[in-house]
């Protein structure tokens, strides 16, 4: 038994009903089992007419309300409680084509490594775009939040779902851009994104008014990271790498659809043609470890994420 959805930042006063909330139930008898909060990245703004009228530009902003929330928590000897983050997006809009795009599933994978030891769960808000669903939802994408198109096409949020999931269960290492894991039985599984600053015209442009067709103006620049990845105490041998990739040329459904010349109407076939399509780059390499270690380098475009699985090749 646990609650109750506390409120986003970006309500005036919220703060203040936080901590007082909490240090009420504290003072309560019967403690809770988690804390439950929202989260969607907007700010406080005491002159919008909307608690969503302003946008944050704070690129680790779920990480930093997470442990403002948790600090909160420890004064009031909540230190152990666990913290549920029940509701989270970048945007509460249904109408941004920036749900769409590359971006977030790096913004996906961005946050889940900022917050993997910080939060005992994180609930995406929401799972398909037949939610929000209305007489304007007749295309294909119509900038829902859903990590599914209303066609059950997967988004790149949906390949990041799928990329976390195909990690090990322990975690040896992470960076800015990656997060390291392993079976402890000479296998490793990397999760990486290369997620893009947010520009001045997404932030000045309404999310209802973001064009498809110039999703690029919303990101700062177009640079590629060349990631490289040392990992250390392996074992000497060979390796096999596999590599796969979405970005803007794989796996990326809003491009593809750009292919199609944005075609409101698509029949069945079309349809079935997307998923077909709609997949991750799989590249596969081999490696040898010398003086146990071994690299992983790669050039990562614009909001890409890519999952790298490296298995230990053994004699027979």
């Amino acid at each position: 038994v646990g609650g109750c959805g506390i409120l986003p930042e970006c309500i005036p006063g919220a703060e203040e009903k936080n901590s007082g909330f909490l240090k009420q139930w504290a003072e309560n008898a019967d403690r809770p089992d988690f804390i439950s909060m929202l989260n969607y990245a907007y700010e406080e703004d005491a002159d919008a007419v909307s608690c969503y009228g302003k946008r944050s530009t704070d690129r680790e902003y779920l990480l930093h309300v997470i442990e403002h929330l948790k600090a909160e928590m420890s004064k009031v000897g909540f230190e152990s409680c666990k913290l549920y983050v029940t509701e989270w997006n970048l945007t509460v809009s249904d109408r941004s084509h920036i749900n769409d795009a590359c971006f977030m599933g790096a913004y996906f994978v961005k946050n889940m490594i900022d917050v993997y030891d910080k939060a005992d769960m994180v609930g995406y808000f929401t799972g398909s775009d037949r939610t929000s669903e209305y007489y304007d939802s007749n295309r294909l994408l119509h900038g829902g939040q859903g990590l599914l198109s209303k066609d059950g096409i997967m988004k790149p949020s949906a390949f990041a779902v799928e990329f976390l999931n195909l990690l090990y269960p322990y975690v040896i290492g992470k960076g800015d851009n990656f997060l390291i894991t392993s079976n402890l039985r000479g296998n490793y599984g990397i999760v990486c994104h290369h997620m893009k600053n947010l520009s001045y015209h997404y932030y000045l442009t309404d999310e209802e008014k973001i064009e498809k067709e110039n999703i690029w103006r919303c990101f700062e620049d177009r640079d590629i990271l060349e990631l490289s990845i040392e990992l250390d105490d392996v074992d000497d041998g060979d390796y096999q790498i596999k590599i796969q990739r979405i970005n803007e040329k794989s796996g990326s459904v809003l491009d593809i659809w750009k292919d199609l010349g944005y075609q409101d109407e698509l029949s069945r076939a079309e349809i079935k043609y997307f998923r077909r399509i709609c997949e991750p780059r799989l590249t596969i390499q081999k490696a040898r470890a010398k003086n146990r270690k071994i690299a992983v380098r790669m050039d990562m475009a614009p909001n890409e994420v890519a999952f790298v699985l490296l298995e230990k090749i053994f004699d027979e």
